[in-house]
């Protein structure tokens, strides 16, 4: 009996060859299978619930023009997530991103109520981890590629390394240096967690 990784991908090759013959039905059972788990990666990495379904968008709109290229070298969703973090770098380096603010939508991403005795710590918590989350928005895009991936999406290193396209090395380095980055800025503004 074969296992359920190589269903997967004789499933996914499937979808592949029909979506590249322009089969629309194809198209909705991939952008179905992926799309929740496309979002919520671009939601941890940009922290923004516009942004995220825009670039989730984008992404499989070049999915579908652009299928042909998907050569095999890796998984068919770490080939949709690669496009998707190039097109959200591209988002971030705009001047719209940057006048935007992208990390409007934290208290989306953390129930903080259940940890909290008071509504002054409340505020005060929420508060420290928006700091937070503004400053992990801040890094350079490759830190905050890796720290999102490690931190937000549970990714290993080698997962991050085959997606980012980097050596583990490299990788394991950006991840050092964003939580170095993030405890320096966590003791200068007294946020203790």
């Amino acid at each position: 009996m074969r296992n359920k990784m190589e269903q997967f991908k004789d499933m996914d090759a499937q979808l592949i060859d029909e979506v590249g013959k322009g089969n629309q039905a194809a198209f909705d059972i991939l952008f179905s299978k992926y799309n929740n788990k496309l979002y919520a990666s671009l939601l941890a990495f940009t922290k923004s619930q516009d942004l995220a379904e825009d670039l989730t968008q984008k992404t499989f709109i070049r999915v579908w023009k652009k299928i042909e290229t998907f050569r095999g070298d890796s998984s068919l969703f770490t080939w949709i997530y690669r496009i998707a973090i190039n097109l959200a770098k591209n988002e971030f380096s705009s001047k719209q991103a940057k006048n935007q603010g992208i990390t409007d939508n934290i208290d989306d991403t953390y129930d903080l109520e259940s940890s909290v005795s008071s509504p002054e710590s409340h505020a005060i918590e929420t508060e420290s981890m928006q700091a937070v989350m503004d400053f992990i928005a801040s890094l350079p895009s490759d830190l905050r590629e890796a720290i999102s991936l490690r931190e937000f999406d549970g990714k290993s290193y080698e997962e991050i390394a085959q997606i980012t396209g980097s050596p583990i090395g490299t990788v394991r380095s950006r991840i050092f240096r964003a939580r170095e980055e993030i405890l320096n800025f966590m003791k200068e503004e007294e946020i203790y967690g």
